[in-house]
């Protein structure tokens, strides 16, 4: 008895040192700049890795939320990824084009827009950097011994740098447009370039000198390949055919015609008896060299196909998305294995690594090594399959609701985090969504040019009213419920009486779309956000612009009152989140923190609280007061969207790649949570946002503290100085 309680022991030990690597693993390249978020993104991970886990963890758990902790925040909603992710390396600033292993497998390379960055494997560090000084990469390559990186570059040219130095070798001329491709020939004595300019064009590998000028294709070429035994090549174009080529005589010897779209590349196998390619019509193709048949039709992805790679035994077949997706496909049965899920946003480049063991893939100034082994679903069938775009509370903030780039708008429990109901009716993406203040409506725009109201209950559509010649970004309704205002990149804002659908009044700023719009607590103020870099603040009984916020120097994505009124926030691409007073226009905080633009903010409901979130996937918490940045959270995607809980201390917030996630802010406590009175002749009432009970006031009552008098509320409200009279 006692040796099984030392084995159990001992496999409980296994269980955990395993989930601390793996945890540990997937965050490093997090906790390598930001060390002191070590337990919070540790914990985030592992309190979904089992029981035996979180009783290790429980302990600490309790001191991190202990009273006068540091602040931190809870992730509450699982991470979809698939099982199979290792580890993120970061160190690009766009979407990666090309990435891949060296032939030993010591070093990647990896090309992203102005640069290509030489990775060590074992240390996941960039060694150096290849800077691009004329238009940008579109591919790079390392030569059979692994000497030699050739790089594609749009400005026509096709360059050989040392892998050891980082010094550039050589650079080769000839093309009359952007190389989009490269590859050595498996002896290293050819290297082949395609380009925009409808041709590929051979070299000898050793001295440069062109050999072959390849002319056929009616498209640009966007990807090219040799067989193992380098007697051939295989080239893929926009003019949806695939050629192979002689390299020795320059002569087309097939045409491979059967893809509806733009073939974005294309590969040999190891036997070199078949030729995968990768289109945008959404398939991977499989076929014949010997016959140029069509063997195979690989389905399963949902948006164009972007690259596509062979496993060192010819078994498998790996592809990439803009789906955001890789795929695993048996090479022999013709069959998806599985698919592997983590990357946030369209993944362009995909490849195995020598051994076959990992499989490597390039996504938005990211790449991601993933173990071949394992590649099962993630849970993610409830998510959005695109951008999230805008996420809201409702009033009571017992559901959510999300809305995307999929076309969709998503409600949910905002308990237990499940999908109630899809709202379906806008023809392409939604970009705003949000409750009415009484949580009877929901309202959504969209890139359809519309804005629409739906029943929150039943999810039915009410409403879709129409007149924006662009894309309609956001709207917000009026305290009274009365009215709601729409932002759209037609550079202008329209007030809409929601009990009849009649447009009121169009308020046109200077320049720019409207990127966010919002009421006063009061509904005496509308305040937009414009790429122009302003926020205007306007009367929306007449429409007259009263001022203009003019203090960002980049488009403006977002702004919102306090919820007393005294204050305004804006978010911006210059990086910044400022704050403004609200009666003045007078710039009060410029809050600085965010390494990449600033997607959304927003005040908590007690007003003492602001969030921001940006490109840089980070979540942050500031105090409104002091401007003090209290905690950051870094989530796996870039975030786009937030939303305050109306009075528990949480948020959600929406990421590029489909996921809403609902976090908890641990130590941090509000104040009275701020609420409005409204008119009842003849007396004046308040509705609790926690148990939503109407409580009777006086006039006295108004710009103090009490609370909520139902019996197991006993929510502290604030209440705001000014009233709000209902139609």
């Amino acid at each position: 008895m006692e040796g099984e309680g030392k084995k159990t022991k001992t496999e409980k030990q296994k269980t955990t040192l395993k989930a601390f690597a793996r945890a540990l693993t997937r965050e490093a390249h997090v906790l390598t700049r930001e060390p002191d978020l070590l337990w919070q993104q540790m914990y985030n991970r592992l309190q979904w890795d089992g029981l035996v886990v979180k009783q290790v963890l429980e302990p600490e758990l309790e001191k991190r939320k202990a009273a006068g902790a540091k602040p931190w925040i809870l992730v509450k909603t699982p991470f979809h990824e698939s099982e199979a992710l290792v580890r993120t390396l970061e160190g690009h600033n766009y979407y990666l084009s090309s990435c891949v292993f060296s032939p030993d497998g010591h070093l990647i390379a990896s090309c992203g827009y102005s640069t290509i960055n030489l990775w060590d494997v074992t240390q996941s560090q960039i060694l150096f950097t290849l800077n691009c000084d004329n238009g940008y990469y579109k591919a790079s390559v390392f030569s059979p011994d692994g000497h030699l990186i050739a790089s594609a570059g749009a400005d026509g040219t096709l360059r050989f740098w040392d892998s050891a130095t980082g010094k550039e070798m050589h650079t080769f001329y000839g093309h009359r447009n952007g190389v989009n491709d490269c590859a050595f020939s498996l002896d290293g004595h050819f290297v082949v370039s395609a380009s925009d300019d409808k041709t590929l064009r051979v070299r000898d590998a050793t001295t440069g000198q062109e050999l072959h000028t390849l002319e056929g294709h009616t498209g640009g070429v966007k990807a090219c390949a040799f067989s193992p035994d380098g007697k051939f090549i295989v080239s893929g174009s926009e003019d949806k055919s695939l050629r192979v080529w002689n390299t020795s005589t320059g002569e087309c010897v097939q045409t491979l015609e059967g893809h509806t779209d733009c073939v974005n590349a294309c590969a040999f196998s190891p036997s070199g008896c078949f030729i995968a390619s990768a289109s945008s019509d959404q398939t991977l193709r499989l076929w014949d060299v010997g016959n140029g048949q069509l063997l195979c039709v690989f389905k399963g992805h949902t948006r164009e196909v972007t690259a596509c790679a062979y496993s060192p035994d010819g078994r498998l077949i790996v592809s990439a998305s803009d789906d955001m997706t890789l795929r695993i496909w048996d090479s022999t049965a013709g069959r998806e294995l599985g698919s592997l899920r983590g990357h946030t946003s369209f993944v362009r480049a995909c490849g195995f690594s020598p051994d076959g063991c990992t499989i490597i893939s390039g996504g938005y100034m990211e790449l991601r090594l993933w173990n071949n082994i394992s590649c099962q679903e993630s849970d993610s069938r409830d998510n959005h399959t695109s951008w999230v775009n805008s996420c809201s509370f409702s009033p009571d903030g017992r559901f959510f609701v999300s809305g995307s780039t999929d076309k969709t708008l998503r409600l949910w429990d905002s308990t237990s985090g499940h999908l109630l109901r899809t709202l379906q009716g806008h023809t392409d993406g939604v970009h705003g969504c949000v409750f009415s203040p009484d949580g009877h409506l929901i309202a959504s725009t969209g890139m359809d040019q519309t804005l629409r109201l739906w029943d929150a209950v039943t999810g039915r559509e009410l409403q879709s009213l129409r007149g924006h010649h662009n894309a309609v970004n956001t709207c917000a309704f009026s305290p009274d419920g009365s009215f709601i205002a729409s932002a759209s990149s037609d550079q202008s804002l329209w007030l809409w009486e929601i009990a009849t659908g009649r447009q009121l009044r169009i308020l046109k700023g200077r320049t720019g779309g409207v990127q966010a719009c919002a009421y006063s607590p009061d509904g005496s103020r509308i305040i937009s956000a414009s790429r122009a870099g302003e926020v205007c603040v306007w009367d929306p009984c007449n429409g007259v612009l009263l001022d203009t916020l003019e203090y960002h120097t980049n488009a403006v994505n977002d702004c919102a009152y306090s919820p007393d009124g005294h204050k305004i926030v804006s978010a911006s691409d210059d990086q910044t989140v400022r704050i403004y007073q609200a009666t003045t226009g007078l710039q009060i905080r410029r809050l600085s923190g965010h390494s990449e633009r600033v997607t959304a903010c927003a005040f908590s409901p007690d007003g003492r609280f602001i969030a921001s979130t940006g490109g840089d996937k980070s979540l942050r918490l500031w105090n409104s007061e002091t401007g003090r940045l209290l905690t950051i959270l870094k989530l796996p995607g870039i975030l786009l969207s937030l939303g305050f809980h109306p009075w528990m201390e949480q948020i959600i917030c929406g990421d590029e790649g489909g996921s809403v996630f609902q976090v908890e802010m641990i130590c941090i406590k509000y104040g009275p949570i701020a609420v409005t009175a409204y008119s009842a002749e003849p007396e004046l009432e308040i509705s609790c946002p926690k148990c939503m009970q109407s409580t009777s006031i006086t006039r006295d009552n108004l710009g103090r503290e009490l609370t909520c008098p139902t019996q197991g509320c006993s929510l502290r409200l604030k209440i705001n100085p000014f009233v709000i009279h209902l139609a």
